[in-house]
């Protein structure tokens, strides 16, 4: 009769049956504690503080334990434990897994593309039902580290902005939320296990001072684009990211071209700012005083450049050409474009301003490079699946566009890696150090040197554990039979 089978108390079986099994197996020996995972010989490269820092280590050794980094240093100055897994990468580069700041999760295809390319964390906003976004985060067991985002608005508690305009008379009819309600929302996101709020358009000028320190409270990343709020406002309060060129850089706009953004930020009024931006000149003061005000800032930019290098096909290759197509079909995105022709659905809408369009996108990628140049911190998310955007393989066309508008490569390296960690405190993800979560990008070519170095991947390290990414790839064929 099988062990399985035995119950105590049926009759026909011993009382003693449980005890003499007892007996049976603690006669055999503990299980071997799984061993250490050890990197060793390869370059670990520096990206703390923003990239500025070039304290690379050489013949570089980290050994991880149980999904966590437990020392780091060069070889001769870190013990290995005897019976380690030890794991040769000499002449390779050892950079943190990547974070995706703007990414989705909508399926185990997502997940396996992510991982595929080394991108070990994704921040995904969670959005009200009824708007733009992500509504629905995928529940999988397998896959990158998911950062959930909440919204919050300063008039609903769902996080839902009106639709209609003008938004002035929803300023003056609606009940803004208290102190107290806002300051619960935030603890009960917190609570939840939220890491990141996206404050709203219809955020006021005086909500945002008490959104923001009840997000520091909890270690919680705050990003915005705000209407109501100005953005020198939101900067000078110390909101940690604005999102997408297409909306901070209105601050630029013409002061009667603003106020049409404050008063429809979702319509026509967006239009007309963002039209006023593409007539500024890099040399305007008004573009130099706002890179200087986040220079000497904490607050971020995010600018999302691949959803505009894709939508208005700013030379950028077709997200069908990367490797990451390979996990997905065209129904898995928003408006991808046309495997076959290549088009762009957001180009084909307009025919007759595709080359004004075209122009202007461009002129705000100018506008991000000027504000770099005058010191700017700059974060990477790639926006996917807008516009076609892949799933990990966004992130590396993100980091090439960084590279593209002035980011060395050890900067844009850390804006998708060190300078979450930095910015947030958040003390698990970002870096290569003692005590934080083993999520490992190997690279086979110098990225301090060119930053598509990241997509000459060898291995990925996600929570201690080897990712097999030839299975990955696998199963996304045998998912999709049209896989390239």
């Amino acid at each position: 009769m099988a062990i399985a089978n035995f119950r105590p108390g049926v009759r026909g079986v011993s009382p003693l049956l449980p005890l003499l099994l007892l007996l049976w197996v603690g006669s055999f020996p503990s299980p071997v504690k799984a061993s250490d995972l050890v990197l060793v010989g390869g370059t670990l490269i520096d990206v703390d503080h923003g990239g500025s820092s070039t304290d690379d280590v050489a013949d570089a050794v980290v050994v991880i334990h149980d999904g966590t980094i437990t020392r780091v240093g060069s070889r001769g100055k870190v013990a290995i434990t005897p019976g380690s897994r030890v794991l040769d990468v000499r002449g390779s580069y050892l950079v943190p897994g990547l974070i995706d700041g703007f990414g989705a999760l909508r399926g185990q295809a997502f997940a396996d593309a992510y991982l595929y390319e080394g991108v070990t964390s994704v921040l995904v906003t969670e959005s009200p039902i009824g708007t733009d976004g992500e509504q629905v985060i995928a529940d999988l067991a397998h896959g990158p580290r998911l950062l959930r985002g909440a919204t919050i608005s300063g008039y609903s508690l769902t996080g839902t902005v009106p639709k209609q305009s003008p938004w002035s008379d929803h300023r003056a009819h609606d009940r803004p939320l208290s102190k107290e309600e806002l300051t619960a929302e935030i603890d009960h996101y917190a609570a939840q296990g939220f890491r990141s709020l996206m404050i709203s358009l219809d955020v006021l000028p005086e909500q945002l001072p008490m959104i923001l320190d009840s997000a520091r409270r909890h270690h919680m990343a705050t990003f915005g684009e705000v209407a109501f709020t100005p953005y020198s406002d939101a900067i000078r309060d110390g909101i940690g990211v604005l999102i997408r060129n297409d909306h901070y850089e209105t601050a630029l706009s013409p002061a009667a071209d603003r106020a049409a953004y404050a008063d429809d930020p979702m319509g026509n009024g967006a239009l007309r700012a963002v039209r006023g931006v593409c007539d500024l000149a890099l040399t305007s003061e008004t573009l130099a005083q706002l890179g200087d005000q986040l220079a000497h800032s904490t607050t971020a930019l995010m600018p999302v450049l691949t959803i505009e290098s894709t939508a208005d096909d700013l030379g950028t290759p077709s997200p069908w050409a990367m490797r990451s197509a390979a996990f997905v079909n065209p129904s898995d995105l928003d408006d991808p474009v046309d495997p076959t022709t290549g088009g762009r659905p957001y180009l084909l809408s307009h025919p007759d301003r595709k080359d004004a369009l075209r122009a202007c996108a461009q002129h705000r990628e100018d506008i991000d490079s000027a504000l770099h140049q005058r010191g700017a911190l700059y974060l990477a998310g790639s926006g996917a699946p807008s516009f076609g955007i892949l799933p990990g393989g966004g992130l590396h066309q993100e980091l090439r566009s960084l590279q593209k508008i002035g980011l060395t490569p050890r900067q844009a390296l850390a804006a998708a890696t060190s300078s979450y960690a930095e910015l947030f405190r958040w003390n698990d993800v970002g870096q290569i150090a003692a005590g934080r979560a083993a999520d490992i990008l190997v690279v086979t070519s110098d990225p301090r040197k060119d930053i598509a170095a990241l997509e000459e991947i060898q291995l990925v390290v996600h929570d201690g554990q080897l990712v097999d990414r030839q299975a990955l790839l696998a199963r996304a064929t045998g998912r999709k039979p049209d896989a390239r």
